[in-house]
């Protein structure tokens, strides 16, 4: 690994997640500077205060020179609009409709897919935003986000299908039908029967074959854990090896790295 000179020629992600943070940079053109390192969050303080404690504590802080932060956002609470109505004046009022406890500070966060036809909004604490502008220019990002980028820039075979991630404990659901979105879901559970009976009840509304149409499945050990279970109701599966598109060994060997992590430094 190269040392801070490199900084400036990167641009610098973080993952941000009630359960923990990532931070990384890492330059397409110079695979062997990549820098890793993660952080467990604590419970008993909030989010901002975690990830000012996180942030301090990594190897990236010193350096004041980024010319670019990416931050992803590991929310479920997300919503969409089509792209014909979208309008910046409304967001909040939209992302308040869907999420009416969200605080009038917070800071609403758009990703604008126009190739799949749909806006993404999403929220983040005002305290935490203000911590992530001091470090640098900030472009917000959610996982859905980066999955449809994934999907436009390594295009899935199949016409229609689901793409399911799991990381932690939480589940996000993409159904796909002639490269849009026609569902994108999340919840929360670290059960595999409860995970399986969700993407199964999903897999239903969209009307997807049980035996023509593929699921495709990324993530942490929880795809491992569901499979043996969908296996019995659906019979087209494959798994995402994001390791098989990194010309970077380094990538290849951090364990336990979130797939959305991976897809984003993946389309840079």
């Amino acid at each position: 690994m190269s040392g801070v000179n490199t900084y400036a020629h990167t641009t610098l992600s973080i993952r941000i997640s009630t359960d923990g943070f990532c931070f990384c940079s890492y330059t397409a053109s110079e695979p062997d500077t990549l820098q890793y390192h993660s952080y467990e969050a604590d419970s008993t303080i909030t989010l901002a205060a975690n990830f000012e404690r996180a942030w301090e504590e990594s190897p990236f802080y010193k350096n004041r020179n980024y010319d670019d932060v990416k931050v992803i956002m590991a929310t479920n609470e997300f919503t969409t609009i089509p792209t014909e109505y979208d309008n910046k004046e409304e967001h909040r009022a939209i992302y308040n409709l869907c999420f009416p406890r969200t605080s009038s500070s917070a800071y609403i966060a758009a990703n604008h897919l126009t190739a799949q036809g749909i806006t993404i909004l999403f929220a983040i604490d005002n305290v935490l935003h203000k911590k992530l502008c001091a470090i640098s220019r900030v472009t917000y990002l959610c996982p859905a986000s980066i999955l449809l980028g994934f999907l436009a820039r390594y295009p899935i075979e199949e016409e229609r299908y689901m793409l399911a991630y799991f990381h932690k404990g939480k589940s996000l659901l993409l159904s796909v039908d002639k490269d849009k979105p026609t569902l994108i879901n999340s919840f929360k559970s670290d059960n595999p029967h409860d995970q399986t009976f969700y993407l199964l009840s999903i897999w239903k509304e969209q009307s997807l074959s049980q035996s023509e149409n593929t699921l495709h499945l990324c993530g942490d050990k929880s795809v491992e854990e569901v499979l043996p279970l969908l296996r019995q109701f659906i019979r087209q599966h494959k798994r995402i090896n994001p390791n098989r598109l990194f010309r970077s060994n380094l990538l290849n060997q951090i364990k336990d790295i979130p797939f959305d992590l991976q897809a984003l430094l993946l389309c840079e």
